[in-house]
């Protein structure tokens, strides 16, 4: 049985949420599969695969998922690799709002590996759960707190994956 990984950052839970649906989906599917949050994940060497996720903090990575790659990126460049990010901005799938999502791939992931597939989803505004600081910036910007998660197309890119992780 293959064996894949799934580890994810999160700040507030939103993409832990992901990380979860996209880990059933594979565990359906017939795989063996650890969900770990990726500060606490060892080297993936023991894995046929890994999807790593992270949610998009001013146009970045959250610094555990940046470091999980960086860190493994010798154990992650001999294995296949997935990663997907999740954030407010991606509610709307716009042409600018992929691309600046790309652009955080560019500077914390491709440096060091080549994904063979890319996923970006909305995630969650709750800000009754969210630090002053961070309450404060999604003031300014005007923006609407809500769960734009949509578990369906989760699970439609993690039906994908078994065909592109073991081609």
């Amino acid at each position: 049985m293959k064996r894949i990984l799934v580890c994810y950052a999160t700040r507030y839970g939103s993409t832990r949420g992901i990380a979860t649906i996209i880990a059933d989906e594979l565990r359906d599917a017939g795989y063996e599969v650890t969900l770990s949050p990726a500060s606490d994940a060892g080297d993936p060497a023991g894995y046929d695969a890994v999807i790593i996720g992270s949610p998009l903090y001013m146009g970045k990575w959250l610094a555990d998922a940046r470091e999980f790659v960086s860190r493994f990126r010798d154990s992650l460049r001999s294995r296949p690799v997935a990663v997907f990010s999740a954030g407010f901005t991606l509610r709307e799938q716009t042409a600018g709002n992929l691309d600046a999502a790309d652009g955080a791939l560019a500077s914390s992931v491709r440096p060091y590996l080549s994904p063979v597939s890319a996923g970006y989803f909305a995630g969650r505004l709750d800000p009754d759960h969210m630090t002053a600081a961070d309450r404060a910036v999604i003031a300014l910007a005007g923006t609407v707190p809500g769960d734009f998660r949509d578990p369906g197309e989760v699970k439609k890119w993690a039906g994908t994956l078994p065909s592109l992780l073991f081609r």
